[in-house]
C-alpha cells in the first residue's frame, strides 16, 4: 500500500469540482450530500487503496473497543468514504461560502481554559491538528477571537483541490503554506507571526515526505504507529504554548472543538500526549478518521497479540 504522500487525487479534475460548486450554490448542501451518496456508489468500487486501508482502521479499531470492553463499531468502506466525501463538502462551505451557517460547541475544560487564556492575552499559540474530523471548519468558527491562522499544508498532494479552494475562498482569516517549503526563514517568520499573537497550525499524524525516517513509534489504538518528529519539533522551536486541537462533526452543520494543551518535557511525550488525545476523540467518532492510507504499518494490533 501506498504511503500517504504517494496517493493522487481522485475525482478531483477542475471540471468536477465547479460543477459540484454550482449545484451546491443553486441546490445547497444537503441536496449535495444527497446527490454525493449515488457518486460514491460509483467511486467506492474503484479506490481499492481507500477501501484495504479503512478495512484495516476497522479491524484494529475492533480489536482495541474489545479489548477494552467497548462496543464495537460497524464500519463500511463504503459508509467510512462518503464520510470523508462529506467532509470535503463542509470544506466547502466553512471556507468558500455564507450560505450554510455552521455550528460550534466547544468542549470545555482546563485545557480549553488555557487555550482561551492565551487568546484574551494575544499570546501566539501553535496548533496541533491532525485527519481526524474537518479542521478545516475552524474558518468559520467565531470562539478565536478573530485572530489570523497561519496553516501549513502539503500542498502537492492536492493541488486541484488546494487551487479551487484558493479561487473561491472567503474566509480572509487563514493564510496557507506549503510544507514543502519549510526552512529557518519560514521558522522566523512563523516565530514572529506567534510574537504578534496569531495561530501557526500543522499536521502531527502524518509522516514528512522528505523526511520519512524521522519518526517516534507510540500506541494508538493498541498498535505501534508512526508520528513525525518535525512537526513537534518545529512547534517547541517556536517557544510558545502548544495545543492539539480537532473539529468533530457532532450533527448536521454542527461541530465539536476540542482542545488538549501539550506540555511535555520531551518530544516523545509530547507525541504520546498528542496521540492519546487523538485516540479518545477516534474511539467517539470513529467514521471521522480520514487517513486513508496503511497508518498502522508499522505494528500490528496489540490486542490481538
Amino acid at each position: 500500500m501506498n504511503k500517504w504522500y504517494q496517493i493522487r487525487e481522485q475525482s478531483a479534475g477542475n471540471f468536477r469540482l465547479e460543477l459540484l460548486w454550482i449545484v451546491y450554490k443553486i441546490f445547497g448542501i444537503r441536496f449535495l450530500k444527497f446527490i454525493l451518496w449515488f457518486v460514491c456508489l460509483f467511486i467506492v468500487p474503484f479506490a481499492k487503496p481507500a477501501r484495504e486501508a479503512s478495512k484495516k482502521y476497522s479491524k484494529i479499531l475492533n480489536a482495541y473497543q474489545r479489548a477494552h470492553g467497548m462496543k464495537e463499531t460497524s464500519i463500511s468502506a463504503f459508509s467510512h468514504i462518503y464520510n470523508f466525501a462529506c467532509s470535503i463538502l463542509d470544506k466547502m462551505s466553512a471556507n468558500s461560502d455564507k450560505k450554510t451557517k455552521i455550528k460550534f460547541a466547544v468542549h470545555k475544560n482546563t485545557d480549553w481554559d488555557a487555550f482561551q487564556s492565551c487568546l484574551n492575552d494575544n499570546q501566539g499559540t501553535f496548533l496541533i491538528c491532525s485527519h481526524l474530523g474537518n479542521i478545516e471548519a475552524l474558518s468559520a468558527f467565531s470562539g478565536g477571537k478573530n485572530k489570523h491562522m497561519h496553516a501549513f499544508m502539503q500542498i502537492s498532494q492536492n493541488a486541484t483541490f488546494h487551487k479551487f479552494m484558493t479561487r473561491h475562498n472567503v474566509a480572509n482569516n487563514t493564510t496557507i503554506y506549503p510544507t514543502e517549503d519549510i526552512n529557518i526563514g519560514v521558522a522566523s517568520t512563523m516565530y514572529d507571526f506567534l510574537q504578534k499573537g496569531d495561530l501557526v497550525m500543522m499536521a502531527g499524524d502524518r509522516t514528512s515526505p522528505n523526511a520519512p525516517s524521522r519518526y517516534e513509534t507510540v500506541p494508538f489504538l493498541g498498535a505501534d504507529c508512526r508520528f513525525p518528529i518535525g512537526t513537534f519539533k518545529f512547534a517547541k522551536s517556536m517557544s510558545h504554548p502548544i495545543f492539539a486541537i480537532c473539529v468533530m462533526n457532532v450533527a448536521h452543520e454542527k461541530y465539536g472543538v476540542y482542545v488538549k494543551k501539550l506540555d511535555a518535557q520531551t518530544i516523545k511525550e509530547t507525541i504520546i500526549q498528542y496521540a492519546t488525545f487523538l485516540e479518545k476523540l477516534t474511539v467517539k467518532y470513529p467514521k471521522q478518521w480520514f487517513n486513508f492510507f496503511d497508518f498502522f504499518e508499522s505494528g500490528t494490533n496489540q490486542a490481538e497479540n
